[in-house]
């Protein structure tokens, strides 16, 4: 594993070996704790600047996911239902995916005088982007006392290592509020895109999370009703706890690592145990997505440029409104953190020219309408299904597949493609694989822009016993070979160039 991950760092090659690996231990669950250390100790062996272009490398496609969002949490327990509503509503317009604190919305319900899922139902009901649960336990919504759900943030804006609350608060639970409507357990997941899990106390961190044993039951919910699942871990002293938490989110089957660092992230040098902890996602993570949910601004910088996929921020009110993006002595309950995250997110792509774009609408559009286009049979070809040694597509395909944006856009499905002998595909990302691999020409002819990502395809393809050759870009020499060329973007801009180029020669999946 040392000799593969020193490649990586400098051989995209290399990266696809390491992809290949990991993901065969992972869908066989024979990837073990050994494989684990091996990755952490091989990682912190290298100098910043190589964790830096590993983790970059692993987040380029397919090795990860390409791209990075704001993930926002409209809702605290302060606000009232228009409020809640009308956050909710802007953070979808905006075409950021929403994280919903579950004890907030059971909060709010008890002033109105509703049920939680009520609350939850108004919501879903406003909204197209995909939602992502959080607080959420054995009964239900979970429900804190007021000294938590109104906690100010002390841990955060003090800035010093933090092995629990410096005002000695605990993670109490009003269980018989919980218990109260434990009837709508299932209905919540229904709801959602995504659920998280917090694998904290596995850690140390009692204090801080619920029992493991609890954390299993919302998880197999969860993959029951084919959701995408969220694990939650802290950094804490960057070696043995890191190995915990990722072990245990293994163990439990998660779809995408969300790591805390801030308070949370207690090694002598802050900034490489983030960068390792991010890399050594990348690594290990099933689904392709690596998040934050508590970060300083420099643990936000040094994330993105290791492979950090996705920033959670929040609304005024919202706990994630000041953790991340924030510095100590800045970070505190009054912030409104996206526009900070998404400052800092732009600042990074641009001055370190990094390999990825910003989820925006016009983007979750075409990835949703990818999504639903990779449907075959009447059964979808998504992650966690596989093409040889690889995914098509990671998590944020299942999440807005789990979206009410899924439900009001329409597209054509494979179903509607005819099969031919002779295939071309302008365009070789995981549409194009899907299509291949469900139609089986016996050749098919690709073409891309970016040379890896043409590399990259042709070679997965051939590996997986498929006829596959690469054109260098050339979508006219994919034309000619082919008895039938797809432009295989759904990017409108994309599609429609192409489109206007080749006229009548290719033909629009959208």
């Amino acid at each position: 594993m040392h000799d593969i991950i020193k490649s990586a760092v400098n051989d995209l090659d290399a990266c696809l070996e390491l992809r290949g690996l990991i993901t065969n231990k992972l869908t066989n669950n024979k990837l073990t704790e050994g494989d684990i250390i091996s990755v952490v100790d091989a990682v912190g062996e290298l100098p910043i600047e190589d964790i830096q272009k590993i983790g970059s490398n692993l987040r380029k496609f397919p090795l990860g996911c390409d791209l990075v969002e704001i993930g926002i949490g409209p809702c605290s327990s302060s606000l009232t239902m228009p409020q809640l509503v009308e956050n909710s509503m802007l953070s979808d317009y905006m075409g950021f995916p929403i994280h919903i604190c579950a004890y907030a919305l059971g909060d709010i319900a008890e002033r109105e005088s509703i049920t939680p899922l009520e609350v939850f139902k108004t919501i879903s009901e406003s909204v197209e982007v995909p939602i992502d649960l959080d607080h959420f336990g054995k009964y239900g919504a979970m429900r804190f006392p007021k000294e938590i759900t109104h906690c100010g943030g002390d841990c955060y804006r003090m800035g010093a290592p933090s092995e629990g609350c410096p005002r000695g608060r605990i993670h109490k639970r009003l269980i018989d509020k919980e218990k109260e409507y434990s009837y709508e357990f299932n209905d919540w997941i229904k709801l959602s895109s995504t659920v998280c899990i917090n694998v904290v106390e596995e850690q140390g961190g009692e204090e801080h999370g619920a029992p493991l044993e609890e954390m299993k039951i919302v998880a197999n919910e969860a993959h029951k009703h084919g959701k995408g699942l969220e694990g939650i871990f802290h950094i804490g002293d960057g070696y043995d706890d890191l190995i915990t938490g990722l072990k245990s989110c293994v163990d439990l089957g998660v779809d995408a690592f969300v790591v805390e660092g801030a308070p949370f992230n207690r090694a002598k040098n802050r900034l490489k145990a983030f960068a390792k902890a991010i890399a050594v996602s990348r690594i290990l993570v099933k689904g392709g997505v690596v998040a934050t949910n508590g970060a300083y601004e420099d643990e936000c910088r040094i994330g993105l440029r290791s492979g950090l996929n996705m920033i959670l921020s929040g609304f005024s009110g919202n706990h994630h409104g000041y953790m991340c993006g924030y510095s100590p002595n800045t970070a505190k309950r009054g912030n409104f953190g996206a526009p900070r995250v998404l400052r800092i997110i732009k600042e990074e792509i641009e001055y370190n020219k990094l390999d990825t774009c910003l989820l925006t609408r016009p983007v979750l559009r075409a990835l949703t309408k990818s999504a639903k286009f990779l449907n075959y049979g009447g059964n979808s070809l998504i992650y966690p299904n596989k093409i040889g040694d690889f995914f098509t597509g990671d998590a944020h395909w299942v999440a807005v597949n789990n979206s009410n944006l899924a439900d009001n856009l329409h597209t054509k499905t494979i179903d509607d493609i005819e099969k031919v002998d002779t295939m071309g595909a302008l365009g070789g990302r995981y549409v194009a694989w899907g299509l291949i691999d469900a139609l089986k020409p016996e050749e098919v002819y690709i073409s891309d822009a970016n040379k890896w990502v043409e590399y990259a395809t042709i070679k997965i393809l051939n590996d997986a016993g498929i006829n596959a050759y690469g054109t260098d870009g050339n979508d006219k020499k994919v034309i000619e070979q082919a008895d039938k060329s797809f432009i295989t973007s759904f990017i409108p801009e994309i599609n429609l160039k192409i489109k206007n180029r080749y006229n009548k020669d290719v033909e629009s999946l959208i």
